[in-house]
C-alpha cells in the first residue's frame, strides 16, 4: 500500500506540519498562522499575547493605569467582531440590506444601477453592490455563500485595507463594464457578483492552489474554478438569461490584474 505525500495547502509543496488553530497541512514557510489562510488566528494571536512575559506586576503594568485601558476594552468589545473582520461586515451590511428590500417600498429602485440613468445617480455605482434580487432568493443565498467562504481568506491575505479596495472597485468595474455592454442602457443591474469576481480573479493569481469543491462536490483548485466561471459568462453574453456576464467578467478582470500586480509587489520584496 503507498502512502500518498500530504501537500501544503498554500503552496502545493510536501507539508511537514498540521496547523492546530485551523487543521491544514502546510510546509515549513506557510506553516505561522499569519502565513496561510488560518480560521483560527485570532486564537493564535491570543495564545501569543498569553505567552509574553514581564518583570513588571500585571496590576501596575501602565497599559493598566487610569480609565484608558478600561475605555480600551469597551471599545474592542463594542467592535472587535468586525476589527480586522471587514468582510463579515461587508456580508452583514448586504445581508441586512436585503431585508430592506423586502421591507422598504422603493428602496431598491433608489439604489439599483440603470446604465441610462448613471449619470444622474452616479452613487448607483456602489449601492448596486449591496442589491440581490427578491424574486429569486438563490441570487443572494449563492452570493452569500462564496462570499463567507472567500473573502475573508482574501482579507488576511492581503489585509482589510487592500481587501475593501479590490471589493468596492471590482464591484464598480462590473457595473461600468454592464453598462457599456448592455444593448438596453435601461436594463437594470444589481448583486455582489461583480465584486465576488474580483475577489477569486485575486485569489486565483495570489493563492492558486486553495482547494475549491466545485458544487460542494468536485475537487478542483481555484484558478481551474475561475477559468470554468469566466468561459461560461463569455458562452451566455446574450443569451438573455437575465444575468450580466459582462459585469462579472469586467469584475473578475480587474481582480487578476490587482492579483498580478499584488504577486509582482510580493516578488520584488
Amino acid at each position: 500500500m503507498t502512502r500518498t505525500q500530504r501537500k501544503c495547502t498554500v503552496c502545493g509543496n510536501p507539508a511537514l506540519h498540521r496547523c492546530k488553530y485551523c487543521g491544514d497541512t502546510l510546509c515549513k514557510e506557510h506553516f505561522p498562522p499569519e502565513m496561510h489562510w488560518c480560521v483560527g488566528v485570532e486564537e493564535y494571536k491570543k495564545d501569543l499575547e498569553a505567552r509574553g512575559t514581564s518583570s513588571i506586576p500585571f496590576e501596575l503594568r501602565p497599559e493598566r493605569r487610569g480609565g484608558e485601558q478600561d475605555k480600551s476594552s469597551y471599545t474592542k468589545t463594542l467592535f472587535g467582531i468586525f476589527s480586522g473582520n471587514y468582510s463579515f461586515l461587508l456580508l452583514f451590511l448586504i445581508s441586512i440590506s436585503f431585508v430592506l428590500q423586502l421591507l422598504i417600498s422603493g428602496y431598491t429602485q433608489r439604489l439599483i444601477l440603470i446604465p441610462a440613468l448613471v449619470m444622474e445617480r452616479p452613487w448607483t455605482l456602489i449601492t448596486h453592490i449591496f442589491l440581490h434580487s427578491t424574486q429569486h432568493f438563490d441570487h443572494f443565498l449563492i452570493n452569500m455563500l462564496v462570499f463567507f467562504f472567500f473573502a475573508p481568506t482574501l482579507e488576511r491575505k492581503i489585509g482589510s485595507s487592500k481587501f475593501l479596495l479590490i471589493f468596492f472597485i471590482s464591484g464598480i468595474v462590473a457595473g461600468i463594464g454592464w453598462s457599456l455592454t448592455t444593448v438596453n442602457l435601461f436594463v437594470p443591474v444589481m448583486g455582489a457578483s461583480g465584486a465576488l469576481m474580483g475577489i477569486l480573479g485575486t485569489l486565483a493569481v495570489l493563492m492558486p492552489k486553495i482547494r475549491v469543491y466545485l458544487f460542494f462536490i468536485i475537487p478542483m483548485e481555484i484558478w481551474m474554478v475561475v477559468i470554468l466561471f469566466a468561459l461560461y459568462d463569455f458562452l451566455m453574453i446574450g443569451s438573455g438569461d437575465m444575468i450580466a456576464h459582462t459585469a462579472h467578467l469586467s469584475g473578475l478582470f480587474f481582480g487578476l490584474l490587482v492579483g498580478a500586480s499584488l504577486k509582482r509587489t510580493d516578488a520584488g520584496l
